[in-house]
């Protein structure tokens, strides 16, 4: 019996249920409707917090254009020109 603590809490919340079923359901719409939302907005707000924070530590690598990566351009660029022609040629633009 490790956590008579979590039993004692558990038992207190049990029989308030049971005395007091109109507040408990009143409790219960209450912690729902209003605490759930906060509760996720302040989980969202420290994310956002950390996340701005971790985000000066991050390293941007910027690439310079091979020429590799040129000629896949321009083959990109023919066959969006190819296809083109296609669709003009048989009518479907």
């Amino acid at each position: 019996m490790n956590n008579w603590k979590r039993y004692v809490a558990a038992g207190i919340v049990i029989g308030s249920v049971y005395f007091l079923p109109s507040e408990s359901f009143m409790a219960f719409i209450t912690g729902w409707v209003i605490l759930l939302p906060i509760t996720a907005a302040v989980f969202l707000a420290v994310g956002l917090r950390e996340y701005m924070k971790d985000r000066k530590n991050r390293i941007m690598v910027s690439i310079k254009r091979t020429d590799a990566m040129n000629s896949l351009a321009r083959r990109e660029e023919e066959l969006i020109r190819e296809k083109e022609l296609l669709y003009e040629q048989f009518g479907k633009v």
